[in-house]
């Protein structure tokens, strides 16, 4: 898993597209763009099955 930050990361772009706000990427396939502590606790339980 990765977080990538806007304004400060730029590799993702050419993956997934501009976004305007941080995202979290699981498994380079799934994108959540509602990162906080819930989604990303639910996202590492998914990931860890």
């Amino acid at each position: 898993m990765k977080i990538y930050k806007v304004g400060k990361d730029f590799e993702y772009i050419r993956k997934y597209g501009p976004v305007m706000k941080s995202i979290l990427i699981i498994n380079e396939k799934k994108k959540i763009e509602n990162v906080n502590r819930d989604t990303i606790r639910k996202a590492f339980q998914e990931a860890a099955l």
